[in-house]
């Protein structure tokens, strides 16, 4: 599996994260993001994490993720998304965010039960439109 992979966004990233993600391949994910950060100078971001086709990580791996959520919290991380389409992932990731304390901060999608997850996940991290929560209806042109 190729290394999870960083992009820069206009809401500040977005990592793809396919397959099963050895600890090594976690480690260089993280060591790559963490200049890409600081050179925000503390400046607010947001993170949408690609995780599609992603099923349960080792152990360790999962350890160098908790780790990723809480320093990008306190470097300035003021919401995520994880988008997920594997229900083992999403109860492996919904324990480390708990764990980390990013949880209040982060929503799941599960991009195979809601397409419009994309537009969604920006909502919540640029607009912090909750897509937990019952939107408004849209009002009718007359």
């Amino acid at each position: 599996m190729p290394v999870p992979q960083n992009f820069v966004t206009e809401y500040g990233f977005r990592a793809h994260g396919p397959g099963y993600i050895t600890p090594a391949e976690a480690r260089a994910w993280f060591a790559d993001l963490k200049p890409r950060v600081l050179a925000l100078e503390g400046k607010p971001f947001g993170l949408l994490v690609d995780s599609r086709t992603q099923k349960a990580n080792p152990p360790e791996t999962q350890e160098v993720i908790k780790e990723a959520m809480v320093w990008l919290r306190s470097h300035g991380m003021e919401r995520s998304v994880v988008v997920l389409d594997s229900t083992v992932a999403l109860i492996q990731i919904l324990r480390l965010s708990k764990a980390s304390g990013v949880y209040a901060y982060e929503r799941y999608l599960d991009a195979l039960k809601d397409p419009d997850w994309e537009a969604k996940a920006v909502d919540w991290i640029v607009r912090a439109i909750d897509p937990d929560l019952p939107q408004p209806a849209q009002k009718q042109a007359r």
